[in-house]
């Protein structure tokens, strides 16, 4: 897309190293062979090379020569000026010069010479694109963005309003804490791939995942926030206006004090502010059943999709989430699927799931890809809850993601993901894909180059945007509603429930397994309410760690964000150690109260608990036997159903719900002790290693 000029109210958080390639298709005018940028431009005839053939892709540009390169792409115009240089020898240099300079895109260094053969440094380049890519005018620009380089002071002072432009047009790259060298020339193969934002339209695909409600700006860590990201999409719109998307991957809502008190509602209100385009069902959006989650899509001014959410009785897709969206932007009309990740059964309390199946998306994707072709849609992406991560050892990213990705070459031209919390930025199978971490603590940044003539893709780039505060400005409407909630739940938040002199972690004891502090208390809490021998809590659910002094009830919420409630049962002497052992012999990454346990860690997993007795010392499990009859236990509602976390064995027995709400007990516990908490002492002896 032709860019328009606009005046920046914020820059854009541009800290990411991208990643690309140039890929052509088959069914195009060009090679299905991964081009560099010179030979991609030469497709397009902007660069022809010399007479001998060699494309020279080394060599330093000329003045000259760039202004060829922009000639060739049609960005001069036909009107030239009167020159005067005394060093302008060939006619097609004074047709470009001329061309040129009547466009207010250079100047000469006097009345008599222009330099045309001298060399073209960065910050140069940088201007005399920028006023191409805005019909000859100066932008006015939020410069902080160049605050991403170690040497931004480097950059000449008229220079910078050009270069900030620049790097939110895509003409460079942004790589937070290297240098950007200014002064450095340009050889012809780097000004190939700067010019590929002139050459092609470029479609900007910003994207968040696991929001998990966290809409507010972290003031510890100086960045997040869901006026940051506005920040961020603003400065990519006044840029891209006609070619900038905005998705999310899910799990949006569930997660925080702000967002849960309002059911969500004060999360969609961003996305509403920020005009979203589109998001997928995250398992988290059922936390509070599906007609709450039903409100949360009505709210929505954007599509809230789940194109593999369907009924099981009826093998149909429910008929309140959309598949898709058919998006129009600039020119092109742009397909986005949405997907929930088949994992929500096992990770949702299974009775706001119930009667929903979530198939595998890839053969869903290859069927709606057709359909979205038939109706004539240019590019096709997804949105997904579908996690993703990189191996440790080889870097190849793998998941559910990348599962997609390899199913769908040459369907799909963008995947966003979510789900695992990672950072995931990379190529797999010829498609980008992008997971932003977590709690907007990054932007997912996916830049496409399109063909204009065929609307194909033709080079992509991938990375990640840093949401720090210094590299944008907020987005002030969303700014304004984050803070109309904050004063609604302050007084909520700000309640002092306890004090500890110590931290209160939610580490494991034994690296990756074992008790944990937090473990410790809530169980205990859990425990006393229900009036039973023992209790259970997953790992999982205790989601922060509380810092030394004051407890107020915001960080008891951050502690335990969902909103899970006490169950009870009896259980045998059986079912609890195959519960401690763990599922896939997950060994004691469970929480407990009201029983020690002993281990051999030179046993086999699966078996290397010997030793299981009440804190009275009543026998559960003693050399090798079972104690008869059944135990008190109280658990949560999510690990009751026996799928939560994959513990079968909870589903082993009928359980009693109540309506004490493990959030709420465990603030009551607080308020009930007379003295700060002890934090050395938590840690006691309910977990032992055979010596």
């Amino acid at each position: 897309m032709k860019k328009k000029l606009t005046t920046l109210v914020a820059s854009s958080a541009l800290a990411f190293s991208l990643i690309g390639t140039d890929l052509a298709k088959a069914d195009t005018n060009f090679d299905a062979v991964k081009l560099t940028d010179i030979n991609l431009m030469q497709t397009k005839g902007i660069v022809k090379g010399f007479s001998n053939g060699d494309l020279g892709g080394d060599q330093l540009v000329t003045r000259a020569q760039l202004l060829i390169m922009l000639d060739r792409a049609g960005e001069l115009g036909e009107e030239k000026a009167e020159l005067s240089f005394k060093d302008v020898y060939t006619q097609e240099h004074k047709d470009v010069v001329a061309k040129a300079i009547a466009a207010n895109l250079i100047e000469g260094y006097s009345e008599a010479e222009f330099g045309p053969n001298d060399t073209v440094n960065k910050e140069q380049f940088a201007k005399i694109i920028t006023l191409a890519l805005t019909d000859g005018n100066m932008p006015t620009v939020d410069e902080s963005v160049l605050n991403n380089f170690t040497d931004v002071a480097d950059i000449s002072d008229w220079a910078r309003p050009y270069v900030a432009y620049s790097l939110l047009a895509g003409v460079f790259d942004v790589n937070n804490g290297e240098a950007f060298g200014a002064k450095d020339n340009l050889t012809r193969e780097e000004a190939s791939d700067a010019l590929k934002p002139v050459i092609f339209d470029v479609i900007d695909i910003l994207s968040t995942n696991d929001i998990h409600g966290n809409i507010e700006f972290d003031e510890a860590k100086q960045r997040g926030g869901m006026a940051v990201v506005g920040g961020i999409v603003d400065a990519f719109r006044s840029v891209n206006a006609d070619g900038t998307v905005v998705l999310d991957g899910g799990d949006i809502m569930q997660g925080t004090l702000i967002s849960n008190s309002f059911e969500g509602a004060s999360t969609i209100d961003t996305l509403n502010s920020i005009e979203y385009d589109a998001a997928a069902i995250g398992n988290h959006e059922f936390d509070w059943g599906v007609d709450v989650l039903k409100e949360r899509i009505a709210q929505a001014q954007l599509p809230i999709m789940g194109a593999n959410v369907f009924d099981e009785e009826t093998n149909s897709r429910v008929d309140w989430a959309e598949p898709y969206v058919i998006l129009e932007k600039g020119d092109y009309k742009i397909g986005v699927i949405g997907f929930a990740t088949p994992e929500t059964k096992s990770t949702t309390l299974s009775t706001h799931v119930e009667g929903l199946i979530f198939p595998t998306p890839a053969p869903i994707a290859e069927e709606l890809a057709k359909e979205l072709k038939d109706q004539g849609v240019d590019l096709i992406f997804v949105t997904s809850h579908l996690p993703g991560w990189a191996e440790e050892e080889t870097n190849e990213i793998v998941g559910e993601l990348a599962d997609l990705a390899d199913a769908s070459a040459g369907s799909l031209d963008a995947i966003v993901g979510g789900h695992s919390h990672k950072r995931v930025a990379g190529i797999v199978n010829g498609i980008p894909v992008i997971e932003a971490d977590k709690y907007t603590r990054a932007v997912g940044h996916i830049k496409l180059f399109v063909d204009k003539d065929s609307k194909e893709v033709v080079s992509q780039e991938v990375g990640l945007l840093e949401t720090n505060i210094n590299l944008t400005a907020l987005d002030a409407d969303t700014d304004s509603i984050v803070k109309d909630y904050q004063t609604k739940v302050k007084e909520i938040e700000n309640e002092i429930v306890g004090s500890t002199n110590g931290e209160l972690t939610r580490d494991y004891s034994e690296g990756d397994f074992g008790v944990t502090q937090l473990g410790n208390m809530i169980t205990d809490a859990m425990r006393e309410k229900a009036g039973t021998q023992i209790a259970f809590q997953n790992s999982g659910g205790i989601r922060e760690n509380i810092d030394a002094g004051e407890i107020n009830y915001g960080e008891v919420f951050k502690v335990l964000p969902f909103d899970n409630y006490n169950v009870t049962s009896d259980m045998t002497a059986q079912q609890l150690k195959t519960i401690l052992e763990g599922p896939e012999d997950r060994l004691l990454q469970i929480q407990f109260s009201g029983l020690k346990v002993v281990i051999d860690d030179a046993r086999e997993l699966g078996d290397q608990i010997v030793d299981i007795t009440l804190t009275d010392g009543t026998p559960v499990y003693t050399n090798g036997e079972f104690a008869e009859g059944t135990f008190s236990v109280v658990t949560n509602n999510f690990l009751s159903t026996g799928e939560g976390d994959g513990y079968a064995a909870f589903g082993e027995v009928t359980w009693t719900d109540s309506t004490d709400f493990q959030r709420e007990l465990f603030a009551d516990y607080l308020r009930a002790m007379t003295e700060e908490v002890d934090a050395a002492s938590i840690m006691d002896d309910r977990f032992m290693k055979n010596e």
